[in-house]
């Protein structure tokens, strides 16, 4: 398997749910948010990441990609296990069935939580679900009144 299958099964998973690939990304765009999804790969390793998150419309980007940013992955140990290893192209497993948990793991893990999030409510609900907000930039704590400490 190389990247562009990777890139392959990623359109296939978000192409249903309107994404558009532009260039390295995949968006999808309202009135008041964008969500923006990438596949990165490892500087030390044939290891890629899938990065996600959410760009508010209103909040001028600046230098960043995105304002609200994620990685895929789950709290569940052993799925989290699963994730890396699925997206680890020197982790050895037939391709077809890397590709079938790949998509799985994508559905449950990625899609679930990315369509869940439509409007700027629901980037505030998840940020207050989040037991820390070290990694939340000061522009996006100040549009939503969040504590800055």
């Amino acid at each position: 398997m190389e990247k562009k299958d990777l890139e392959r099964i990623l359109s296939e998973i978000l192409k249903p749910a309107d994404f558009k690939k532009k260039g390295s990304y995949w968006t999808l765009n309202n009135n008041e948010i964008t969500k923006i999804i990438d596949l990165q790969k490892s500087q030390y390793s044939n290891r890629f990441y899938i990065n996600y998150g959410y760009i508010i419309n209103a909040i001028p980007l600046g230098n960043l990609k995105r304002h609200i940013y994620n990685r895929l992955g789950a709290s569940n140990k052993s799925t989290n296990e699963e994730i890396i290893n699925m997206l680890d192209l020197e982790y050895q497993i037939i391709d077809s069935e890397r590709e079938i948990r790949l998509k799985d793991l994508l559905y449950e893990n990625l899609m679930l939580n990315i369509i869940s999030i439509n409007n700027e409510s629901d980037i505030l609900e998840e940020l207050k679900r989040r037991p820390h907000l070290n990694d939340i930039t000061l522009s996006v704590k100040k549009h939503f009144n969040l504590p800055i400490d």
